[in-house]
C-alpha cells in the first residue's frame, strides 16, 4: 500500500498580522507562489484584491487555476477560509529564466544598508514588527507630521519564507506613506495591490531597499506607488496598492 503525505494546513501565526488581520502582502505573496507551483512558471506580475481580513489560526486554503498555459502563462489564485474567498489574484506567469533587466534611467547609487537608521514599527499595532527589520533613510518617519506623504528603507524579512512569499511581505512592508504626514495612527488596509517583478525575487532574508509615496489620495483611498531594489542596486519590483480609509 502506498501512503500519500498530506500538506499540512496553511495557518498563520498571528505575529503575521498588520492591526487585526494577515498583512495583505503576505497573502499577496501566498497567491503568487501557488501560481507558480501550479504552472512551475515564474510570476511576472499580479494584481490581488483582498476581499476582506484573512483570521490568524484559521485554516486557510490556497487554490490556482491556470486561465491560459504557454510560454506566457495566466493564473486565477484565491485564499480561502470557512468556504469563504477573502483574496484572489491574476497572476502573469513567464515559463522561461528571467533575462537582464534594462532602465531607460538607471537610478544613481543610493544609501547603503548602514547607512539606514534603524526603526521598529509598533508592535502593538503591528506584530508583523517582529519579523522586520528596517533601516530608515531620509528624514521621513512614520507619524512624524512631516511635509510630504513619502517613505523609504532597508528592510528585510525575518521568518524563513520561500522567495516569493517573502517579496509579497516585502511589496506591502512599510507603513502607508500618508503615516508620514501623520501624528496618530490610523487603520488604512491595502485592498488591491499590483505589482511587475524583475527578475527573480531576493534570497530569504535579503535586504531590500524600498521607496514609497502616496501619489493620490481622496475621502476614500490612497494610492501607494513604491520601488524595491537589491543591495547591488537592481531592480526588484515597482507596486501599486490602494489603501482604504477608513476613519474619514
Amino acid at each position: 500500500m502506498t501512503v500519500v503525505a498530506l500538506e499540512a494546513p496553511l495557518v498563520f501565526d498571528p505575529s503575521w498580522r498588520s492591526f487585526t488581520h494577515v498583512q495583505g502582502g503576505l497573502v499577496a505573496g501566498h497567491l503568487m507562489a501557488a501560481a507558480a507551483d501550479r504552472t512551475g512558471a515564474a510570476p511576472r506580475a499580479v494584481t490581488a484584491h483582498l476581499l476582506a481580513g484573512v483570521e490568524p489560526g484559521v485554516e486557510t486554503a490556497v487554490d490556482a487555476v491556470p486561465d491560459r498555459t504557454g510560454t506566457t502563462g495566466s493564473v486565477r489564485a484565491t485564499m480561502s477560509q470557512r468556504g469563504r474567498v477573502l483574496a484572489v489574484a491574476q497572476v502573469l506567469t513567464l515559463a522561461r529564466p528571467a533575462s537582464p533587466v534594462s532602465e531607460s534611467a538607471p537610478p544613481a547609487p543610493g544609501p547603503t544598508v548602514r547607512e539606514g537608521v534603524p526603526f521598529r514599527l509598533p508592535r502593538e499595532f503591528v506584530p508583523i514588527a517582529d519579523h522586520t527589520e528596517i533601516r530608515a533613510l531620509g528624514t521621513s518617519r512614520p507619524l512624524a507630521g512631516g511635509p510630504e506623504p513619502r517613505l523609504s528603507a532597508w528592510v528585510r524579512i525575518d521568518g524563513d519564507l520561500e522567495p516569493l512569499v517573502q517579496l509579497g511581505v516585502l511589496l506591502d512592508a512599510l507603513p502607508p506613506s500618508l503615516f508620514a504626514v501623520r501624528t496618530t495612527p490610523a487603520v488604512m488596509p491595502t485592498v488591491e495591490l499590483t505589482a511587475h517583478l524583475a527578475g527573480p525575487p531576493p534570497g530569504t532574508g535579503a535586504w531590500v531597499r524600498i521607496d514609497q509615496v502616496t501619489t493620490w489620495a481622496d475621502a476614500d483611498v490612497a494610492v501607494d506607488d513604491a520601488e524595491l531594489r537589491a543591495v547591488d542596486g537592481s531592480l526588484v519590483a515597482r507596486a501599486r496598492q490602494t489603501r482604504r480609509l477608513l476613519a474619514r
